[in-house]
């Protein structure tokens, strides 16, 4: 969390400045939710049922990517599995994230404070993620943040780039823990607020203004 409350109160007062009128982009895994560890607990879960073991910062490398890439990244590197088991290790690794967000995940500080605070200004929050958006609408919803918030679903053929970029449209609030996407958002013109956490500690995070879990 930001030193104190004075700095959250800061912050949620300049958001609710550069949000009004704006579209409200959230990320979800490392902004919303802190899911991250999350994640790297379901690949090493998934490694355990096949003795395979995973470096100790294997996951550093991954933050960001979509499954798809993450999960062909680790069959080349030495994962027990073919590349037509993807879907499979996709649906596997779901059942597993699944379980252990909705028995244990809370949601962040940021979504907690600002989503309701940007709600009266922002023209629309929507998440956009490379998660499950089922999973994502049911967490929001146990945290009484539906509300506030849609959920950006991909369609065949539609990354989350691909959203992201039809939806980035200034006036646009961007909140990213992704090098990737601050980078991008910034090249689409929108005001970005970067999220450091335990799992981006080398990323550069260049925003308007930073932030951390």
């Amino acid at each position: 969390m930001l030193d104190d409350e004075e700095d959250a109160a800061g912050l949620t007062r300049r958001l609710v400045r550069e949000a009004a009128g704006a579209q409200v982009i959230w990320d979800f895994d490392g902004v919303v939710g802190h899911t991250e560890p999350l994640h790297e607990a379901s690949y090493r879960e998934l490694g355990q049922r096949r003795e395979y073991p995973f470096e100790v910062n294997f996951f550093d490398a991954l933050v960001g990517h979509t499954e798809q890439w993450i999960w062909e990244r680790l069959i080349a590197e030495g994962f027990p599995a073919a590349l037509d088991d993807i879907p499979a290790l996709h649906r596997e690794r779901g059942e597993v994230v699944a379980q252990l967000a909705l028995g244990t995940l809370q949601p962040s500080w940021l979504a907690a404070t600002l989503m309701p605070a940007l709600a009266s200004v922002a023209s629309e929050q929507v998440v956009v993620s490379n998660g499950d958006p089922d999973l994502i609408a049911a967490l929001l919803d146990t945290w009484n943040l539906g509300s506030f918030v849609e959920v950006a679903r991909r369609t065949p053929g539609r990354d989350k780039e691909a959203l992201f970029r039809g939806l980035c449209v200034p006036p646009c609030v961007v909140l990213e823990d992704s090098d990737a996407y601050l980078s991008l958002g910034r090249e689409l013109g929108a005001f970005t607020v970067s999220v450091r956490h335990s799992h981006n500690p080398r990323a550069t995070l260049e925003a308007d203004l930073r932030t951390h879990l």
